[in-house]
């Protein structure tokens, strides 16, 4: 698995700073876990809960020349433009770790990757949206078959009959609204899958997509 898909830990770096055991303190490989929290492009404050954490549990300093040489390496894998990507479609954040590391075309290739990000959420709150709407209109087209079998049954009651009567006129109301909006939001559907097909176009031919995950691995 590429090493940009550790990414996916970025907004866990104070649970795992702070979730270290006495035994992970006592024999810790710092360099490791240095490139860990480097390539998950947490910043240097991951350092800082891990000591806290250790020092109450175990006593134990962190090796911070081993933890820094790590995290450079670390960093190394996580500022790629690809990776930089990666991290933007997912919607994860970026707290500015590239600093002197390419961080123009890693930010570059983030916002892209944001963009893609926020047109997928489009598309896909706007397919929500039509299919409330068609589930709404069968439940209301529901509801009336159940008015209309209730008026003309003999065995129902005048006073319910009338009621029954009353709640058709709400109902039909309710029916041709949300049958006047499924056209609206069948076109912010379209709209919104032919925008992200553009967008997946346009970013396909470029260095850091194609050595990212594939456009339509996960959205």
């Amino acid at each position: 698995m590429r090493l940009f898909i550790i990414a996916s830990l970025l907004l866990a770096a104070a649970g795992c700073a702070s979730g270290m055991s006495k035994d992970e303190c006592l024999y810790a490989d710092w360099r490791a876990i240095g490139f860990e929290d480097g390539a998950a492009g947490r910043d240097a404050t991951a350092v800082s809960q891990r000591r806290v954490a250790c020092a109450e549990k175990a006593g134990v300093t962190p090796d911070m020349q081993a933890y820094l040489s790590g995290r450079d390496e670390g960093l190394d894998q996580f500022c790629r433009p690809a990776n930089g990507f990666d991290v933007g479609s997912r919607g994860l954040r970026y707290t500015g770790v590239c600093q002197a590391r390419g961080e123009t075309a890693f930010v570059a290739a983030y916002e892209k990757g944001l963009t893609l990000h926020g047109l997928v959420s489009n598309l896909d709150a706007a397919s929500r949206a039509l299919a409330r709407a068609n589930t709404d209109l069968d439940n209301v087209e529901h509801q009336i078959a159940h008015s209309q079998a209730a008026i003309v049954n003999p065995a129902t009651p005048n006073p319910e009959r009338i009621d029954h009567l009353a709640e058709m006129k709400t109902l039909y109301q309710r029916r041709d609204k949300i049958r006047d909006s499924i056209p609206r939001l069948a076109r912010d559907v379209d709209f919104a899958e032919a925008e992200l097909e553009d967008f997946r176009a346009e970013v396909e031919s470029q260095e850091f997509a194609r050595s990212a995950r594939p456009l339509d691995a996960s959205y």
